[in-house]
Order: structure tokens, then C-alpha cells, then sequence
């Protein structure tokens, strides 16, 4: 469980620094440089697919991995997701009559 909870903090901050590595229309969080791509070696449409490619990736990953890390704590547990959220009592709060405060 720890070895999947390391894999996920590893993927979420790799996720977040390849978002942000990312050029935007208007350069707002593209740190990645304006031309010269990673380390020049690629143009920087060529360099953008492989961030957009690594990014969808990663992010793939991290879903798939969500997923799992859902699964596995669950097993464990009598109650499902649903059944541990609180439950919401509709009938008791619609007979509840409104309180009208009095003008003093």
C-alpha cells in the first residue's frame, strides 16, 4: 500500500511539472522556453507533442493508479464509497416548517 501511495505522490508531481513546462497560447505557465524545445535538440512543435504525448500519459496514469489506490483501501472495509458517506435525510428536513422571526 505505501509502495502505491509513493507511485502516485511520484506521478502527481510529474504530472504538475509537465503541465507547467507546457507553453500556453499566451505564455502564461509555459516555462518551457519560447524555440529552443528540450535542450534544442527538437522544434518547438516537435517538442510540444511530446509534452502534450507525456503529459496525456502521465495523467493516464495517475487516474489508473487513483482507481486502484480506491480499490485497495476498499477491500479492506466492510462498507463501500457510497455506503460511508453521510446520509441525507430529505423527508425530516422538507417537514421542518420555516422560522419567521417577529419585528420588535
Amino acid at each position: 500500500m505505501l509502495t502505491l501511495i509513493i507511485i502516485q505522490l511520484i506521478l502527481a508531481i510529474l504530472l504538475v511539472i509537465l503541465v507547467l513546462l507546457q507553453g500556453s497560447d499566451n505564455e502564461g505557465l509555459g516555462l518551457g522556453g519560447n524555440s529552443s524545445g528540450l535542450g534544442g535538440m527538437m522544434s518547438a512543435r516537435g517538442s510540444a507533442s511530446l509534452l502534450s504525448r507525456l503529459t496525456a500519459i502521465t495523467a493516464t496514469f495517475f487516474m489508473v493508479m487513483s482507481i486502484i489506490l480506491t480499490v485497495v483501501a476498499s477491500v479492506g472495509s466492510e462498507r463501500n464509497v457510497l455506503e460511508s458517506l453521510p446520509s441525507i435525510n430529505s423527508e425530516a428536513e422538507t417537514s421542518k416548517e420555516p422560522v419567521i422571526p417577529e419585528n420588535n
